[in-house]
């Protein structure tokens, strides 16, 4: 079993490459809209936990997803956190909130893909995301040869501590006051649809933000169709990235 997030589909490509012949792929956003925790693992079924990181720490729709899970049958359990230039402290918070749940992670691993961080910087070049997207494929197969063999790597989980921090420094950058539809929008409901915080409502046709925060994933902006979504003036004419087959 597989659980899941993702903004814009690199985290649920990968959870794809990954899970094995029936194995269960666990929306952890629509799991928590549904109220969906208790979950029973079968016997000699690997548990995994693939996301993006954000801020170098765990991001909202995670950390409300795994403050209540319930495993039963847990014996091996994973994680693949995906990247735009490294997974800071992620492993660490995921570790310690599991642990408070009587679920042993056994290893993290990180994950560069393209970066979708189109709020902050410029992304590209287009070069860039084609090895990236190249690249990962390769890594996806070494860690599922390791995650297959059960292998134990417990890393990089001593300073859960940072983590916390960049969660409060998170929590301070993910409001949705800035985002805006430009007149490119026609209105097709898309960014609303696949919000996992419900934080878009279509008014009058248009999208409108209605919610002071959000996990801020960017598939909103990166996914609009019409390049019609913006945050503030810094993402005008930046290159916007989703994973080709999401």
């Amino acid at each position: 079993m597989i659980f899941y997030f993702t903004g814009t589909g690199n985290s649920l490509v990968a959870a794809g490459r990954l899970a094995e012949s029936g194995e269960r792929l666990v929306d952890m956003a629509d799991a928590r809209d549904k109220r969906e925790f208790r979950y029973e693992i079968g016997k000699g079924e690997k548990v995994g936990f693939v996301f993006p990181v954000y801020w170098y720490t765990v991001g909202d729709v995670v950390m409300d997803f795994v403050r209540q899970l319930e495993l039963s049958g847990a014996r091996y359990v994973y994680a693949v956190i995906t990247c735009g230039g490294g997974i800071g402290f992620a492993g660490a918070v995921l570790n310690r909130e599991l642990k408070k749940r009587g679920i042993r992670l056994h290893c993290v691993y990180p994950l560069l893909m393209p970066d979708d961080a189109v709020f902050y910087y410029d992304i590209g070049p287009e070069e860039k995301i084609g090895k990236r997207l190249s690249d990962s494929e390769v890594k996806i197969g070494n860690i599922w040869e390791e995650i297959s063999c059960k292998r134990i790597r417990r890393r990089g989980f001593s300073l859960w501590f940072i983590g916390y921090l960049m969660r409060f420094l998170y929590h301070r950058a993910i409001g949705t006051r800035k985002f805006r539809v430009t007149d490119r929008c026609t209105g097709c409901g898309r960014c609303a649809r696949k919000c996992p915080d419900h934080a878009i409502e279509m008014k009058n046709g248009k999208p409108v933000w209605t919610k002071k925060k959000c996990t801020k994933c960017s598939g909103c902006i990166n996914c609009c169709p019409f390049l019609a979504t913006e945050y503030g003036k810094g993402t005008e004419g930046r290159i916007r990235y989703h994973h080709p087959e999401y």
